[in-house]
């Protein structure tokens, strides 16, 4: 019974340290783009917004995590972007996937 318990503990605990592991990863990597394009991170943030399994190229299963965030290009133009990560291994970044408001 206290292994089995144990073993619960311990695989929550690993599921939360790669959930903050792979935020990091978004967080670090949307801010460097918008760095790069030379726009604001709004609120320095970044979201969750899709988990689920996929096969990497090794053909091994993997999370694939989808992070939203918004920036600011100009001082009023808000704009969207998402950061997409297959494992820990960035996949892709887009930006402005919802159009442009105000």
């Amino acid at each position: 019974m206290e292994l089995t318990a144990t073993g619960i503990l311990l695989g929550i605990g690993w599921i939360w340290f790669a959930s903050m592991r792979a935020r990091e990863k978004s967080h670090e990597t949307a801010r460097e783009l918008c760095k790069s394009m030379g726009v604001e991170l709004v609120d320095d943030t970044v979201a969750l917004s899709y988990m689920g399994l996929k096969r990497n190229d090794m053909g091994r299963l993997v999370l694939k995590r989808v992070y939203d965030f918004r920036y600011l290009e100009g001082e009023r133009t808000l704009r969207h972007g998402a950061i997409i990560l297959s494992g820990y291994t960035l996949e892709s970044c887009l930006v402005d996937i919802h159009g442009s408001g105000h």
